[in-house]
């Protein structure tokens, strides 16, 4: 009877040991597809959501992509950019990446000199000077980025955990447009 009691505890035990192996061979092959399709993610081209507030003010708002820091520094850092600001890609926590477009249309006025052209504005100055003609210009943005905590759960007022973040960008210019955006979180 004891050996019987023996032969089914070690039984089990093995089937137990094989068992774990293969739930662990599974949760392997499962991260490693996830930070895979995280890297994806990050080189993709996410769509802004866009909104006005103010009745003139830009909004683009985005999801943050999360990657791994292994993977950040194989596929997606820009090692070359990095070495040039002299940085070390392992103290880098996020990356933030946008485009942006300002276009319009302005009325260049004579100015007290001859045959100059001039305008300016909170945003833009433009000087042409017709004889050399030579064009001088300068184009100000203000742009604002806020990254927002989503809590993961919820209940009454108290928030815990976290599933992610949005980014929100807020471009004060009215002729300025940003076209797109990629923020990375690095862990």
């Amino acid at each position: 009877m004891s050996k019987i009691k023996h032969f089914v505890f070690l039984s089990l035990m093995a089937l137990t040991v094989i068992a774990i192996v293969k739930l662990k061979g599974a949760w392997d092959d499962q991260n490693m597809e996830i930070r895979r399709l995280q890297t994806e993610l990050a080189h993709a081209q996410i769509p802004l959501k866009r909104d006005t507030i103010r009745d003139s003010i830009p909004v683009a708002r985005q999801k943050v992509v999360t990657v791994d820091r292994t993977d950040y520094k194989k596929q997606l850092a820009d090692r070359q950019l990095i070495k040039d600001l002299k940085l070390r890609i392992a103290d880098l926590q996020s990356e933030n990446q946008q485009l942006q477009e300002t276009a319009g249309q302005v009325t260049l006025r004579p100015s007290d000199k001859d045959s100059v052209l001039e305008y300016h504005d909170h945003w833009a100055d433009f000087t042409y000077a017709v004889d050399s003609q030579r064009l001088e210009y300068q184009v100000r943005d203000s742009i604002v980025t806020f990254i927002e905590r989503i809590p993961k759960h919820r209940f009454l007022w108290i928030r815990w955990g976290t599933k992610g973040y949005n980014v929100t960008h807020v471009n004060f210019n009215p002729n300025s447009t940003i076209k797109s955006a990629r923020y990375i979180s690095i862990e």
